[in-house]
């Protein structure tokens, strides 16, 4: 202890220093999203009232805020023509397939944290983009990073670009693009420490982890990675023992030395896509990944001190490792990071639901609350003064209290696209739109004149896929998406599903005639083997089941569980068929009605037994 002791001391008196003032990365300087409490940071806002300044920022970008003193760091990149621009809601298909057409300018801005006043700008790249992106990203996804005297601009298939504070180009790195995972694009954001800028690529071709010197941009050392569906940002982790980086992977989850050599791994049967990123508290380093279409969507709690493999011997539980303090395995979500604020660990799912655990034993505090009104979440949480902040991808905050007890306090809205984390520093909450970076600081007000003359706010549009417009009953939609070339058979990756299914688990039997009169095959099921039929009769569709029977669909097909269309309505009602229904409606995001679906049940195992 006597050894460790002033280790631990330096480190508190270390991020206390940085965190005071400064938000120098990814979800903050201890990369946890948890800010200081200041009586000047807001809980309520709207566009103009607690709004310090406002400013438009042009082209497109989710890389969030950095801050260091008075200064706000922010990478765009804006196009000389029209393309597909982001949109809101939860995609499950591929990536936009071509590079966006036309000249790309990938900028840096900076701003004056008190006033909103551009200080600089630069122009690190200009041509024309290379390789496709999510549908929901952007070529700026990435954010910046700080260590006071440079800044560090990453643009994930392009390059490395370091700036000292004033904007003077000092070193760029090329990064030599890759094709990604289903077309998705880079998206981890570079972490700086002792000189070092870490790095993380995970791609289809070749991955790799490496350090940049961050004086020089000399490449220091770069390790391969075996991983290609990994886009969390690394963690530096400082505990007690040792300064380690961290790494998820789908394949492995990772532990680097800062001279690159693995520590640690072990498999931890990640999900398919592992997106939220690594963070530490309670002197635990947690590790999560949560595709929507996997039944396995762990979140652990590792120790410090582990070395070589730690996965547990044999079949035995993740829990059974000495290095895994705790693990859960469906707790995880899609996109936003987790939060541990206090003793608690949230989790805000990308379907708006939070739930809460007990951040050092895993136990459940409460289960799925929904978020009301509805929306779809891409930020990672925030935190300060006692509230949880979930900033929605149409804008809206939900201050929910923190503590034991599921409690929304306030709503505020922004009415904007908004995938972005926000930074804050000091009174300060800086929140990026799809058009617009906000300083909000309580008892500030935007004056009219400066609204008046700022930009129209970009509306969140939802997705536009086969599966989306399927789910929507979007006729319209389904024929231009055909017509531009979709095929109507596509399943969605991981689970598996095509449109057919998608409008048989919503009911929508116009737009599940539409989809067979265009080809839609009704025998095709999904990574569970339900076919349209399984689920038409599950979700009790009747209308859509009678359909899908005059197509012949198979009555005796079974799924993986055995189980024919029949089958999945025979069972008497009970409550574990109730449990098995509440369980699939808040994965597929439905609220059931039950007291319907029970009616109906016999009613559509009959016609299934008849035909």
């Amino acid at each position: 202890m006597t050894r460790q002791l002033p280790v631990a001391l330096l480190l508190a008196a270390t991020c206390s220093a940085i965190s005071a003032d400064n938000w120098p990365r990814f979800r903050g300087p201890n990369a946890d999203g948890v800010a200081p409490d200041h009586p000047g940071l807001p809980t309520t806002w709207t566009n103009t009232n607690n709004v310090r300044w406002a400013v438009d920022v042009p082209g497109w970008g989710w890389s969030c805020p950095i801050i260091w003193n008075d200064r706000v760091f922010l990478s765009t990149v804006i196009s000389d023509e029209e393309n597909l621009t982001p949109s809101k809601g939860l995609y499950l298909g591929e990536g936009v397939r071509d590079p966006a057409k036309g000249i790309h300018h990938w900028m840096v801005y900076c701003f004056d944290l008190n006033t909103g006043n551009e200080l600089w700008k630069h122009e690190a790249h200009v041509g024309q983009p290379t390789v496709p992106r999510h549908p929901k990203s952007t070529y700026a996804a990435e954010t910046a990073a700080t260590d006071g005297e440079r800044v560090f601009v990453l643009f994930g298939d392009l390059g490395l670009y370091c700036y000292d504070m004033d904007g003077k180009p000092q070193w760029s790195q090329a990064i030599e693009p890759m094709k990604t995972t289903r077309d998705y694009g880079a998206a981890a954001s570079p972490v700086v420490h002792d000189d070092h800028v870490f790095v993380v690529y995970d791609n289809s071709e070749e991955s790799w982890i490496a350090s940049f010197d961050a004086k020089t941009g000399n490449e220091r050392w770069r390790t391969a990675r075996e991983e290609t569906h990994s886009w969390a940002t690394p963690l530096v982790w400082q505990n007690e023992l040792r300064t380690e980086i961290i790494v998820p992977g789908r394949k492995r989850n990772r532990s680097y030395s800062l001279d690159g050599e693995v520590l640690w791994e072990f498999d931890g049967k990640m999900s398919s896509l592992v997106i939220p990123s690594p963070f530490a508290a309670h002197g635990m380093c947690y590790i999560a990944s949560g595709y929507v279409g996997d039944d396995h969507r762990p979140t652990f709690a590792i120790k410090p001190g582990a070395t070589g493999d730690i996965s547990p011997d044999g079949d035995e539980d993740f829990a059974h490792s000495d290095y895994i303090q705790w693990y859960q395995d469906k707790s995880s979500p899609y996109n936003p990071s987790q939060i541990v604020y206090g003793d608690y660990l949230y989790t805000l799912y990308d379907r708006g639901f939070l739930t809460c655990h007990d951040a050092k034993t895993g136990e459940e505090i409460y289960g799925k609350r929904r978020l009301t009104p509805g929306g779809s979440f891409t930020a990672s949480p925030f935190a300060y003064n006692g509230h949880l902040f979930l900033l929605s991808e149409d804008g809206l905050t939900y201050v929910v209290k923190a503590g034991p007890e599921f409690e929304i306090v306030e709503r505020n809205p922004l009415d904007e696209l908004t995938m972005a984390c926000p930074a804050v520093a000091g009174d300060k909450l800086l929140i990026r739109t799809g058009s617009k970076l906000y300083c909000m600081t309580e008892g500030a007000k935007l004056d009219a004149a400066t609204a008046a003359r700022m930009q129209p706010r970009r509306a969140a549009s939802p997705n536009t896929d086969l599966w989306t417009a399927a789910r929507e009953g979007n006729l319209k939609e389904l024929q231009r998406l055909l017509d531009a070339g979709a095929k109507v058979n596509t399943q969605q990756p991981g689970i598996g599903l095509t449109a057919l299914n998608v409008a048989a688990i919503y009911g929508q039997t116009k737009a599940a005639r539409f989809l067979i009169n265009n080809g839609a095959d009704v025998a095709i099921s999904n990574a569970d083997g339900n076919t349209a039929l399984h689920i038409a009769s599950f979700f009790a569709h009747s209308d859509l089941v009678r359909l899908l029977l005059t197509k012949d669909a198979s009555t005796t097909a079974k799924s993986l569980r055995g189980e024919t269309p029949i089958d999945v309505v025979s069972a008497e009602w009970s409550p574990e068929v109730e449990g098995r229904y509440n369980t699939i409606g808040n994965l597929v995001g439905i609220e059931l009605d039950l007291e319907r679906i029970k009616a109906a049940r016999p009613k559509i195992a009959e016609l299934l037994r008849q035909h």
